[in-house]
């Protein structure tokens, strides 16, 4: 038994539908069989997947996102039984033996159409339809919702992880990070942990994001952040390797717009994926903490709009007050509320507690387990240069991707220990949270961005060269983590 990672349906291997990617219009000798009523080699109107879509508030206007050629497993009797009436074979009654099957069709042309099928419990469902020129294999998908499932999807137990955050805190772009470069964020530490993408080219929305991937690599382009509605999610096929033995997991990854996050309680069906999650992995921008003002003092244009906004417009000025105890502290103070207009380590507490309430409330409450946590302060290269001078070189933004160190290294605990004082300083004070989380440092591009305009579209490019700041950590470890708890309630069972 599975769970259906776009619907959230229980699913057995053996119940499975099947989608081809076209529409067999070039196959001649079927044009007799496309006239007949209800052939399910006909592309026709998935009301399944159309009611999906509609849950999750994504358009259904194009054709594309209404008409499939889709075969549900209880029409394949239907369709051998036309096919040995049209083709005057012999009708013995019997379509599959042992949830098999393997006919050939021979029509008046003398064109040869084969059909295989095999459908046996945790394994992949395979539906194949040959000429003698060419064979289509249908993909596998959901029987109630009609999306693809990914290649060895009942071979593997499931993970299942959140990215959540405030609008704009790097989550897509993160996303798309991880994948560049063959994974290589991912796989740094693939003596223990490797990544494979598991989802088919034939998925939409997959394709949709190797695109992004390609972008990225190939022109500097930033992809777009998610938009306000329900985004599919990304499978990996995740090895775990202990003792020689390897223990593969199916990986689920959803990313959340940040508008339906803020309005998470009004945006629940769109949300139900990522809210019945096994952990999270929260992306903080530094905007969204007392950073922001270290960001903001650190630009020139920034500098300007403060000192402007004091009224200070004369730097002779401001060295006469600063020369003074009191001077200096008026400007002191001045500059601290203008730096602190609100009070965003409060508002981001707040932010983080009540969605962490709404998720605890979905998951009944953590009632048997606690959920994985990790917090990531993101873009974390706008802050290098600030942090590395308040806390030394403490390799807080070291680049080796080997993210399994053991946790008893000196080096681990003193970078760890840093960071969580990086956190109570700026970011958020976990001892004043309900909750307790792992906590990194990372940066999806390693660089500043710029704006430009192509074709009348604005998009963001690189700035400087792409050098993410280890991206795949909090991923790596909390998938980890979570592949021993399931390991460990395993042993206990």
């Amino acid at each position: 038994m599975r769970i259906c990672p776009f619907c959230l349906n229980k699913i057995e291997s053996t119940e499975v539908d099947y989608l081809f990617e076209d529409e067999f219009s070039d196959w001649d000798f079927l044009g007799g069989m496309r006239n007949l009523e209800d052939f399910p080699l006909n592309a026709r109107e998935d009301k399944k997947y159309i009611a999906f879509r509609k849950q999750k508030k994504l358009a259904v206007t194009d054709r594309a996102d209404t008409t499939r050629v889709f075969v549900r497993k209880e029409e394949l009797y239907s369709l051998i039984t036309q096919l040995r009436k049209y083709c005057g074979s012999e009708d013995n009654g019997e379509v599959w033996i042992d949830n098999q099957i393997d006919e050939q069709f021979e029509f008046e042309d003398g064109e040869i159409l084969k059909i295989r099928y095999r459908n046996q419990e945790n394994e992949d469902s395979i539906l194949d339809v040959s000429s003698e020129i060419t064979t289509r294999r249908a993909s596998m998908i959901c029987r109630h919702c009609h999306n693809i499932l990914p290649s060895g999807f009942f071979q593997y137990q499931q993970v299942t992880i959140g990215l959540i955050g405030k609008k704009d805190a790097g989550k897509t772009c993160m996303l798309v990070s991880m994948l560049a470069s063959h994974r290589k964020a991912l796989n740094g530490s693939s003596e223990v942990l490797s990544f494979e993408e598991a989802q088919t080219i034939q998925d939409p929305s997959y394709r949709e994001l190797r695109e992004k991937v390609r972008l990225l690599e190939e022109n500097g382009i930033c992809p777009d952040s998610t938009r306000g509605e329900f985004i599919p999610p990304v499978i990996l096929k995740a090895s775990w390797h202990d003792e020689g033995i390897e223990d593969p997991f199916m990986v689920c990854v959803y990313d959340a717009a940040g508008e339906l996050l803020e309005n998470s309680a009004q945006n629940g069906s769109v949300l139900n994926n990522i809210l019945s999650t096994d952990g999270w992995i929260y992306l903080i921008d530094p905007q969204n903490t007392k950073l922001g003002s270290m960001i903001e003092t650190l630009s020139d244009r920034g500098r300007s709009r403060i000192l402007n906004k004091a009224r200070i417009r004369d730097i002779n000025r401001q060295r006469k007050m600063q020369q003074s105890n009191c001077g200096g502290w008026k400007v002191r103070e001045i500059m601290q509320d203008l730096l602190t207009d609100i009070n965003t380590t409060a508002q981001n507490r707040n932010f983080c507690d009540d969605l962490l309430q709404f998720l605890w409330t979905k998951q009944a409450g953590f009632t048997s387990r606690k959920p994985e946590m990790a917090f990531v302060l993101s873009k974390s290269d706008e802050v290098m240069q600030f942090l590395n001078g308040k806390y030394g070189e403490w390799a807080l933004f070291d680049r080796d991707i080997h993210y399994l160190s053991p946790e008893g290294s000196e080096a681990y605990r003193d970078r760890e220990e840093k960071i969580r004082e990086i956190f109570q300083d700026y970011v958020i004070d976990s001892d004043d949270m309900n909750t307790y989380g792992n906590i990194y440092l990372a940066s999806a591009l390693g660089c500043p961005t710029k704006q430009k305009n192509i074709n009348g579209t604005m998009i963001y490019k690189l700035d400087g060269k792409y050098d993410p700041i280890r991206i795949g950590e909090a991923f790596v470890r909390t998938t980890m983590a979570l592949i021993e708890k399931k390991a460990g309630r395993e042993d206990e069972e």
